[in-house]
């Protein structure tokens, strides 16, 4: 795909041009789509964050204010990850 106005090459996945930023999206569906590699860094940041979490939880397990309440979120994290890794991947 070319751009409009300086006739560069732009990549598929790109909503501006890199060397003028015309907006380069002709549809309101256009401007909508989702990059898949940005979703599957974005899936995997989850799930690396929520196992910190997990591993600090449980690195701490031995104080007094721990609670079975603290493994809530990173435990949502890991979900949310895992889900969207996964729709991701059936979108292919």
């Amino acid at each position: 795909m070319n751009c409009r106005n300086c006739n560069l090459p732009v990549a598929k996945n790109d909503l501006d041009c890199p060397s003028c930023g015309l907006t380069t999206a002709k549809t309101r569906a256009d401007l909508q789509r989702i990059d898949p590699a940005m979703t599957n860094g974005l899936a995997w940041a989850l799930i690396a964050v929520g196992l910190l979490g997990v591993v600090f939880v449980i690195a701490n397990s031995s104080t007094n204010w721990q609670s079975n309440l603290d493994f809530v979120a990173p435990a949502a994290l890991l979900l949310v990850g895992g889900a969207t890794l996964i729709s991701t991947r059936r979108k292919k």
